[in-house]
Protein backbone atom coordinates (compact mmCIF):
# COMPACT_ATOMS: atom_id res chain seq x y z
CA UNK A 1 0.00 0.00 0.00
CA UNK A 2 0.99 3.65 -0.39
CA UNK A 3 0.96 4.16 3.39
CA UNK A 4 3.29 1.17 3.90
CA UNK A 5 5.69 2.43 1.21
CA UNK A 6 5.68 5.90 2.78
CA UNK A 7 6.35 4.42 6.23
CA UNK A 8 9.25 2.31 4.92
CA UNK A 9 10.67 5.35 3.14
CA UNK A 10 10.58 7.36 6.36
CA UNK A 11 12.28 4.53 8.26
CA UNK A 12 15.07 4.35 5.66
CA UNK A 13 15.49 8.12 5.69
CA UNK A 14 15.76 8.13 9.50
CA UNK A 15 18.27 5.29 9.28
CA UNK A 16 20.55 7.36 7.06
CA UNK A 17 20.10 10.43 9.23
CA UNK A 18 20.87 8.50 12.42
CA UNK A 19 23.85 6.82 10.79
CA UNK A 20 25.29 10.21 9.97
CA UNK A 21 24.51 11.51 13.45
CA UNK A 22 26.08 8.50 15.16
CA UNK A 23 29.21 8.73 13.06
CA UNK A 24 29.39 12.46 13.67
CA UNK A 25 28.91 12.08 17.42
CA UNK A 26 31.52 9.34 17.64
CA UNK A 27 34.09 11.26 15.66
CA UNK A 28 33.37 14.49 17.48
CA UNK A 29 34.61 12.75 20.63
CA UNK A 30 37.86 11.70 18.95
CA UNK A 31 40.27 14.57 19.60
CA UNK A 32 43.67 15.26 18.19
CA UNK A 33 45.28 12.55 20.25
CA UNK A 34 48.76 13.16 21.68
CA UNK A 35 50.10 10.69 24.24
CA UNK A 36 53.45 10.41 25.99
CA UNK A 37 54.56 8.45 22.91
CA UNK A 38 54.17 11.53 20.72
CA UNK A 39 51.43 9.89 18.64
CA UNK A 40 48.88 12.28 17.10
CA UNK A 41 45.59 11.16 15.51
CA UNK A 42 43.55 13.68 13.52
CA UNK A 43 40.10 12.95 12.01
CA UNK A 44 39.92 14.21 8.41
CA UNK A 45 36.41 13.35 7.26
CA UNK A 46 33.51 10.99 8.00
CA UNK A 47 30.07 10.02 6.76
CA UNK A 48 27.54 7.26 6.25
CA UNK A 49 28.63 4.34 4.08
CA UNK A 50 25.24 4.32 2.37
CA UNK A 51 25.51 8.03 1.60
CA UNK A 52 29.08 8.35 0.35
CA UNK A 53 27.99 11.02 -2.12
CA UNK A 54 27.15 13.37 0.77
CA UNK A 55 30.54 13.17 2.50
CA UNK A 56 32.06 16.61 2.96
CA UNK A 57 35.69 16.34 1.77
CA UNK A 58 38.50 17.43 4.03
CA UNK A 59 40.19 20.74 3.26
CA UNK A 60 43.53 19.01 3.89
CA UNK A 61 45.34 18.50 0.60
CA UNK A 62 46.34 14.86 0.07
CA UNK A 63 48.11 14.29 -3.23
CA UNK A 64 47.79 11.17 -5.39
CA UNK A 65 46.13 8.94 -2.79
CA UNK A 66 42.79 7.19 -3.13
CA UNK A 67 40.73 4.34 -1.68
CA UNK A 68 38.37 1.67 -2.99
CA UNK A 69 35.17 1.18 -0.95
CA UNK A 70 33.59 -2.08 -2.02
CA UNK A 71 29.86 -2.84 -2.06
CA UNK A 72 27.77 -5.78 -3.23
CA UNK A 73 27.35 -4.18 -6.66
CA UNK A 74 30.77 -2.62 -7.30
CA UNK A 75 33.03 -0.09 -5.60
CA UNK A 76 33.32 3.61 -4.88
CA UNK A 77 36.60 5.26 -5.85
CA UNK A 78 37.36 8.01 -3.34
CA UNK A 79 40.15 10.53 -3.12
CA UNK A 80 41.89 10.29 0.23
CA UNK A 81 40.36 13.66 1.18
CA UNK A 82 36.86 12.11 0.90
CA UNK A 83 35.87 13.41 -2.55
CA UNK A 84 34.03 10.85 -4.69
CA UNK A 85 35.77 10.21 -8.01
CA UNK A 86 33.42 7.58 -9.45
CA UNK A 87 31.39 4.45 -8.83
CA UNK A 88 32.35 1.34 -10.79
CA UNK A 89 29.56 -1.21 -11.17
CA UNK A 90 30.28 -4.90 -11.44
CA UNK A 91 27.15 -5.73 -13.40
CA UNK A 92 26.89 -9.50 -13.79
CA UNK A 93 30.55 -9.93 -12.83
CA UNK A 94 32.42 -10.06 -9.56
CA UNK A 95 35.01 -7.32 -9.21
CA UNK A 96 38.01 -6.94 -6.90
CA UNK A 97 39.68 -3.51 -6.81
CA UNK A 98 43.20 -2.75 -5.71
CA UNK A 99 43.43 -0.97 -2.38
CA UNK A 100 43.75 2.43 -4.11
CA UNK A 101 40.90 1.72 -6.55
CA UNK A 102 43.03 2.50 -9.60
CA UNK A 103 42.64 -1.01 -11.03
CA UNK A 104 40.20 -3.85 -10.61
CA UNK A 105 39.83 -7.49 -11.61
CA UNK A 106 36.56 -8.65 -13.17
CA UNK A 107 35.42 -12.27 -13.46
CA UNK A 108 32.34 -14.49 -13.35
CA UNK A 109 31.54 -17.16 -10.77
CA UNK A 110 31.56 -19.66 -13.62
CA UNK A 111 33.53 -18.16 -16.50
CA UNK A 112 36.42 -18.66 -18.87
CA UNK A 113 38.38 -15.44 -18.53
CA UNK A 114 39.68 -12.88 -16.03
CA UNK A 115 40.15 -9.22 -16.95
CA UNK A 116 41.96 -6.36 -15.27
CA UNK A 117 40.70 -2.84 -15.94
CA UNK A 118 41.91 0.56 -14.86
CA UNK A 119 39.55 2.87 -13.01
CA UNK A 120 38.32 4.44 -16.26
CA UNK A 121 37.18 0.97 -17.46
CA UNK A 122 39.95 0.49 -20.02
CA UNK A 123 41.17 -3.10 -20.34
CA UNK A 124 44.68 -3.50 -18.93
CA UNK A 125 44.89 -7.23 -19.67
CA UNK A 126 42.69 -10.27 -20.20
CA UNK A 127 43.61 -13.92 -19.68
CA UNK A 128 41.83 -17.16 -20.47
CA UNK A 129 41.20 -18.83 -17.11
CA UNK A 130 38.39 -20.62 -15.31
CA UNK A 131 40.24 -20.23 -12.00
CA UNK A 132 39.21 -18.06 -9.06
CA UNK A 133 41.44 -14.95 -8.66
CA UNK A 134 42.76 -13.64 -5.34
CA UNK A 135 44.59 -10.32 -5.65
CA UNK A 136 47.17 -8.61 -3.45
CA UNK A 137 46.17 -5.19 -2.05
CA UNK A 138 48.38 -3.43 -4.61
CA UNK A 139 47.64 -5.90 -7.44
CA UNK A 140 51.31 -6.91 -7.64
CA UNK A 141 50.54 -10.63 -7.39
CA UNK A 142 47.40 -12.64 -8.14
CA UNK A 143 46.75 -16.21 -7.03
CA UNK A 144 44.68 -18.21 -9.52
CA UNK A 145 43.04 -21.04 -7.58
CA UNK A 146 41.35 -24.01 -9.22
CA UNK A 147 37.66 -24.64 -8.52
CA UNK A 148 38.42 -27.66 -6.34
CA UNK A 149 40.98 -25.69 -4.31
CA UNK A 150 43.75 -28.22 -4.92
CA UNK A 151 46.27 -26.18 -6.93
CA UNK A 152 47.22 -22.64 -7.91
CA UNK A 153 49.06 -20.59 -10.48
CA UNK A 154 50.52 -17.11 -10.10
CA UNK A 155 49.95 -14.00 -12.22
CA UNK A 156 51.78 -10.70 -11.91
CA UNK A 157 50.46 -7.15 -12.23
CA UNK A 158 50.85 -7.26 -16.03
CA UNK A 159 48.86 -10.47 -16.45
CA UNK A 160 51.84 -12.76 -17.03
CA UNK A 161 51.08 -16.25 -15.70
CA UNK A 162 53.65 -18.45 -14.00
CA UNK A 163 52.95 -22.13 -13.39
CA UNK A 164 54.49 -23.85 -10.38
CA UNK A 165 53.71 -27.56 -10.08
CA UNK A 166 54.63 -27.39 -6.39
CA UNK A 167 51.62 -25.23 -5.53
CA UNK A 168 49.14 -27.96 -4.66
CA UNK A 169 47.53 -29.65 -1.70
CA UNK A 170 44.38 -31.43 -0.61
CA UNK A 171 42.23 -28.29 -0.31
CA UNK A 172 43.23 -24.63 0.01
CA UNK A 173 42.37 -23.11 3.40
CA UNK A 174 44.43 -19.91 3.38
CA UNK A 175 45.51 -17.32 0.82
CA UNK A 176 47.37 -14.23 2.04
CA UNK A 177 49.49 -11.42 0.64
CA UNK A 178 52.24 -9.07 1.71
CA UNK A 179 50.98 -5.46 1.96
CA UNK A 180 53.36 -4.58 -0.89
CA UNK A 181 56.19 -6.23 -2.76
CA UNK A 182 54.38 -9.01 -4.58
CA UNK A 183 54.49 -12.00 -2.19
CA UNK A 184 51.73 -14.50 -1.46
CA UNK A 185 51.14 -17.35 0.96
CA UNK A 186 49.03 -20.39 0.08
CA UNK A 187 48.07 -23.00 2.69
CA UNK A 188 46.16 -26.27 2.55
CA UNK A 189 44.05 -28.46 4.81
CA UNK A 190 46.74 -31.16 4.78
CA UNK A 191 49.31 -28.78 6.31
CA UNK A 192 51.28 -27.92 3.19
CA UNK A 193 52.03 -24.24 2.62
CA UNK A 194 54.08 -22.13 0.21
CA UNK A 195 55.41 -18.58 0.14
CA UNK A 196 55.86 -17.37 -3.45
CA UNK A 197 56.90 -14.24 -5.32
CA UNK A 198 55.05 -12.68 -8.26
CA UNK A 199 57.08 -14.73 -10.74
CA UNK A 200 55.65 -17.92 -9.28
CA UNK A 201 58.88 -18.95 -7.56
CA UNK A 202 58.63 -20.60 -4.15
CA UNK A 203 60.81 -18.76 -1.64
CA UNK A 204 59.69 -21.07 1.17
CA UNK A 205 57.81 -24.38 1.24
CA UNK A 206 56.80 -26.09 4.46
CA UNK A 207 54.53 -28.46 6.31
CA UNK A 208 52.67 -27.82 9.55
CA UNK A 209 53.46 -30.11 12.50
CA UNK A 210 51.51 -33.38 12.21
CA UNK A 211 50.00 -32.07 8.99
CA UNK A 212 47.39 -29.97 10.78
CA UNK A 213 45.22 -27.41 8.98
CA UNK A 214 46.81 -24.16 7.82
CA UNK A 215 44.42 -21.56 9.26
CA UNK A 216 46.21 -18.34 8.35
CA UNK A 217 49.41 -16.86 6.89
CA UNK A 218 51.10 -13.46 7.00
CA UNK A 219 54.13 -12.29 4.94
CA UNK A 220 56.07 -9.05 5.15
CA UNK A 221 56.59 -6.75 2.16
CA UNK A 222 60.21 -7.79 1.61
CA UNK A 223 59.60 -11.55 1.63
CA UNK A 224 62.01 -12.06 4.54
CA UNK A 225 59.56 -13.11 7.26
CA UNK A 226 56.31 -15.05 7.54
CA UNK A 227 54.09 -16.44 10.24
CA UNK A 228 51.75 -19.42 9.78
CA UNK A 229 48.79 -20.19 12.05
CA UNK A 230 48.05 -23.91 12.06
CA UNK A 231 46.35 -26.52 14.21
CA UNK A 232 43.26 -28.66 14.75
CA UNK A 233 40.23 -28.60 17.04
CA UNK A 234 42.31 -29.12 20.20
CA UNK A 235 45.60 -27.25 19.76
CA UNK A 236 46.93 -24.37 17.63
CA UNK A 237 50.48 -23.31 16.87
CA UNK A 238 52.28 -20.34 15.35
CA UNK A 239 55.05 -21.35 12.98
CA UNK A 240 57.43 -18.37 12.86
CA UNK A 241 59.64 -18.27 9.77
CA UNK A 242 62.82 -16.37 8.99
CA UNK A 243 62.67 -16.89 5.23
CA UNK A 244 66.02 -15.23 4.56
CA UNK A 245 67.73 -17.78 6.83
CA UNK A 246 65.29 -20.64 6.15
CA UNK A 247 64.84 -21.04 9.92
CA UNK A 248 61.63 -21.70 11.90
CA UNK A 249 60.43 -21.97 15.48
CA UNK A 250 57.08 -22.82 17.11
CA UNK A 251 54.86 -21.15 19.67
CA UNK A 252 51.88 -23.00 21.15
CA UNK A 253 48.69 -20.97 21.57
CA UNK A 254 46.45 -21.16 24.62
CA UNK A 255 43.33 -21.48 22.49
CA UNK A 256 42.31 -23.44 19.42
CA UNK A 257 40.67 -21.12 16.88
CA UNK A 258 37.70 -22.51 14.97
CA UNK A 259 37.39 -19.40 12.78
CA UNK A 260 40.15 -17.47 11.01
CA UNK A 261 41.77 -14.78 13.10
CA UNK A 262 43.99 -11.84 12.21
CA UNK A 263 47.79 -11.79 11.98
CA UNK A 264 50.40 -9.58 10.32
CA UNK A 265 54.18 -9.22 10.15
CA UNK A 266 56.49 -6.38 9.11
CA UNK A 267 59.91 -6.27 7.46
CA UNK A 268 61.69 -6.21 10.86
CA UNK A 269 60.23 -9.60 11.72
CA UNK A 270 57.77 -8.04 14.19
CA UNK A 271 54.36 -9.75 14.09
CA UNK A 272 51.00 -9.38 15.82
CA UNK A 273 48.52 -12.23 16.32
CA UNK A 274 44.98 -11.76 17.64
CA UNK A 275 44.14 -14.45 20.18
CA UNK A 276 40.73 -14.77 21.85
CA UNK A 277 41.63 -12.85 25.01
CA UNK A 278 44.90 -11.18 24.10
CA UNK A 279 47.19 -9.77 21.46
CA UNK A 280 50.50 -11.56 20.91
CA UNK A 281 53.55 -9.55 19.84
CA UNK A 282 55.97 -11.94 18.16
CA UNK A 283 59.62 -11.18 17.47
CA UNK A 284 60.59 -13.72 14.82
CA UNK A 285 64.32 -12.92 14.87
CA UNK A 286 64.66 -13.03 18.67
CA UNK A 287 62.19 -15.91 19.15
CA UNK A 288 60.14 -13.99 21.68
CA UNK A 289 56.39 -13.69 22.33
CA UNK A 290 54.81 -11.01 24.55
CA UNK A 291 51.13 -11.17 25.51
CA UNK A 292 49.00 -8.04 25.94
CA UNK A 293 45.44 -7.98 27.33
CA UNK A 294 42.84 -6.56 24.95
CA UNK A 295 39.05 -6.47 24.76
CA UNK A 296 37.86 -10.08 24.42
CA UNK A 297 36.95 -10.96 20.84
CA UNK A 298 34.11 -13.02 19.48
CA UNK A 299 34.18 -15.06 16.31
CA UNK A 300 33.78 -12.96 13.19
CA UNK A 301 35.77 -10.85 10.75
CA UNK A 302 39.03 -9.65 12.27
CA UNK A 303 41.89 -7.82 10.63
CA UNK A 304 45.41 -6.55 11.29
CA UNK A 305 47.18 -4.23 8.83
CA UNK A 306 50.47 -2.45 9.20
CA UNK A 307 52.91 0.10 7.90
CA UNK A 308 56.34 -0.53 9.44
CA UNK A 309 55.80 -0.83 13.23
CA UNK A 310 52.34 0.83 13.23
CA UNK A 311 49.48 -1.70 13.16
CA UNK A 312 45.70 -1.26 13.00
CA UNK A 313 43.59 -3.98 14.58
CA UNK A 314 39.84 -4.40 14.15
CA UNK A 315 37.58 -7.20 15.37
CA UNK A 316 34.10 -7.91 16.82
CA UNK A 317 33.97 -7.70 20.61
CA UNK A 318 32.49 -10.41 22.85
CA UNK A 319 30.24 -7.80 24.50
CA UNK A 320 28.87 -6.61 21.14
CA UNK A 321 29.96 -4.07 18.58
CA UNK A 322 33.54 -3.86 17.36
CA UNK A 323 36.93 -2.69 18.58
CA UNK A 324 39.60 -0.59 16.87
CA UNK A 325 43.20 -0.43 18.09
CA UNK A 326 46.19 1.47 16.78
CA UNK A 327 49.31 -0.31 17.99
CA UNK A 328 53.03 0.39 17.91
CA UNK A 329 54.94 -2.88 18.05
CA UNK A 330 57.62 -1.33 20.29
CA UNK A 331 55.45 0.99 22.41
CA UNK A 332 52.19 -0.96 22.64
CA UNK A 333 48.72 0.55 22.43
CA UNK A 334 48.57 4.06 20.97
CA UNK A 335 44.79 4.36 20.71
CA UNK A 336 41.66 2.22 21.09
CA UNK A 337 37.92 2.70 20.72
CA UNK A 338 34.82 0.52 20.83
CA UNK A 339 32.06 1.06 18.25
CA UNK A 340 29.03 -0.54 19.88
CA UNK A 341 26.73 0.04 16.87
CA UNK A 342 29.08 -1.56 14.32
CA UNK A 343 29.04 -5.40 14.03
CA UNK A 344 32.32 -5.34 12.13
CA UNK A 345 35.09 -2.93 11.14
CA UNK A 346 37.54 -2.91 8.25
CA UNK A 347 40.64 -0.72 8.06
CA UNK A 348 43.31 0.40 5.59
CA UNK A 349 46.59 2.00 6.67
CA UNK A 350 48.75 3.73 4.09
CA UNK A 351 50.93 6.85 3.84
CA UNK A 352 50.11 8.02 7.40
CA UNK A 353 46.38 7.68 6.73
CA UNK A 354 43.88 5.22 8.24
CA UNK A 355 40.55 4.48 6.58
CA UNK A 356 37.98 2.92 8.90
CA UNK A 357 34.87 1.28 7.47
CA UNK A 358 31.97 -0.32 9.32
CA UNK A 359 28.57 -1.55 8.29
CA UNK A 360 27.20 1.98 8.59
CA UNK A 361 30.02 4.51 8.89
CA UNK A 362 33.12 5.50 6.94
CA UNK A 363 35.92 7.71 8.29
CA UNK A 364 39.49 8.73 7.52
CA UNK A 365 42.24 9.82 9.90
CA UNK A 366 45.77 11.15 9.62
CA UNK A 367 48.41 10.20 12.15
CA UNK A 368 51.90 11.35 13.06
CA UNK A 369 54.63 10.21 15.39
Amino acid sequence: SKIKKLFNGLINAMRYVMTGLLAGILLAFIPVFDTHTGFVLQPLWHGALHKIQTIEPSSTKIDKLSFAITTDSGYYHLDANGALKRFIAGGDNFIKPTIDGNFYISYKKVGNDITMYNATNEIFWKIASAEYPYSAPDGSIIVLLTADGSSARIADFNGNIYANTQLNGQFCTAVAFSPQGGFAGIGFIDGRFYIVNNRGQSIYAGQSPQGTIVKGIAIDSTGQFAIVHCGDSSKDLLLCINIARQKTWLHELSTSHHVKTALAVNSSGHALFLDMHSLLAVDIKDKDVTEYPVVKKRYGQSQINNTDDIFTITYPAATGGSVWYIWDWNKGKLYSREFFEEPFLYSIISNNLILLQGQEMLACFAYQQ
